[in-house]
């Protein structure tokens, strides 16, 4: 078993994640559950496509990384308290321009469908239209994230004239919540890069990060999206890696009544695009749940943080291998810890479950509060013995 590594090697930034399609903002996690509005066949391609991604009880495993989040550096304007990343304004500098254009083409030539840029912030980077544009060339679709605070209407006209798919604005509270998070003054930018990126006719998607000091806000959060213009809602669940403490972390009550709340909001939202990155769904509602494929890392999604390194997904950062010195391939195909998420022969409550195969719960999680990427998911409820209970939402 590797060893568990704390580090900030992950600036997740949803994709994707959510993410979109897979979410990048620094907040973002592992693969998203996405519910699409009634009219599924009015969606953008890129979320058409991800309601197909493979169930790990399926016999299609695709041999690359379907969407990968791409950490081009840790730079941030912020210091948000739960980053995943440890992002600053001193961060990892990453990748520079030709060196990140190398990236995509290998992205690309892996036959990657679709790739989120992440940070730090993203926005800060001159370069993006451009990576986005080469991006684009190769027929992938793209997205970013951001804190709110760089995006001008020149920049989000720019982003759009480059072929950006979409774009996620963090948003976790109210504004005093936010703000206590992310920093004083963050919430009205939030709020103001939402309107500016719909006004753009960018595709605008929110992330929320539910933690213990916020998770009771999600419908307030889903309520100030929508009412500002996002065509979707990513909720994202923290994972206790970077910054993050795990005094945030959630427990397996606190998993659930989030979970039925986004169920809630979905319902009284039809017309929205809802995604989720939280294992869990399919002991709430089946059916919605079988649209779930399980735990994703190492399975179709794959993230390469700003050293290089290739981690099962944005949130797990435990390195397989470096794109420095071994092709994404190799990579994918080699490595002994994705092996193992793939057979997902787990232990614990997870290994016992009979929804092992459609949920296998989170492996980012287990790893960081563990150490062991095959033990149980700390925040399942029936891991903690406190939900068997019959859900309201179960058919």
């Amino acid at each position: 078993m590797p060893a568990r590594r704390r580090r900030c090697g992950c600036g997740a930034s949803s994709i994707a994640s959510s993410q979109y399609w897979r979410s990048s903002t620094m907040d973002t996690a592992c693969s998203p559950i996405s519910s699409s509005p009634a009219n599924a066949s009015s969606l953008p391609s890129s979320e058409r496509a991800q309601r197909a991604f493979p169930s790990p009880q399926s016999a299609f495993q695709p041999a690359l990384p379907l969407h990968v989040v791409f950490i081009l550096d840790q730079r941030c304007n912020l210091n948000c308290i739960h980053c995943s990343s440890a992002a600053s304004r001193g961060g990892d500098p990453g990748f520079d321009t030709a060196s990140a254009l190398r990236v995509v083409d290998e992205l690309a030539e892996a036959g990657v469908l679709d790739v989120a840029f992440s940070g730090g912030e993203p926005l800060l980077r001159r370069d993006l239209p451009q990576l986005i544009r080469a991006a684009r060339a190769h027929g992938m679709s793209v997205g970013t994230s951001t804190n709110g605070w760089p995006l001008t209407e020149a920049k989000a006209a720019t982003l759009r004239d480059a072929g950006l798919s979409r774009l996620q604005v963090s948003l976790d509270g109210d504004a005093r919540t936010h703000d206590r998070i992310r920093g004083a003054g963050s919430f009205v930018r939030a709020v103001r890069a939402i309107r500016r990126s719909r006004a753009a006719g960018l595709r605008t998607h929110v992330c929320f990060t539910a933690m213990r000091s916020n998770a009771d806000q999600l419908e307030t959060v889903i309520e100030i999206a929508l009412g500002a213009g996002a065509h979707g809602f990513n909720l994202s669940q923290f994972v206790p890696t970077g910054r993050g403490s795990e005094a945030e972390d959630l427990d397996g009550t606190a998993s659930r009544t989030l979970l039925e709340a986004w169920m809630r909001a979905r319902r009284a939202h039809p017309d929205a695009y809802f995604a989720l990155h939280s294992a869990g769904l399919v002991d709430l509602d089946p059916a919605l749940g079988a649209q779930f494929g399980g735990c994703q890392a190492g399975l179709s999604i794959a993230c390469i943080d700003s050293r290089g390194n290739v981690l099962p997904c944005v949130m797990f950062p435990l390195a397989l291998g470096n794109l420095h010195a071994q092709p994404l391939r190799e990579i994918w195909r080699e490595s002994p810890v994705l092996q193992a998420l793939r057979a997902r022969e787990l232990g614990g409550t997870c290994g016992g479950c009979p929804h092992r195969r459609s949920c296998g719960g989170c492996r980012a999680a287990a790893w960081a509060r563990t150490g062991d990427f095959l033990a149980s998911d700390p925040r399942c409820w029936r891991h903690d013995g406190t939900g068997c209970a019959p859900s309201p939402f179960a058919a």
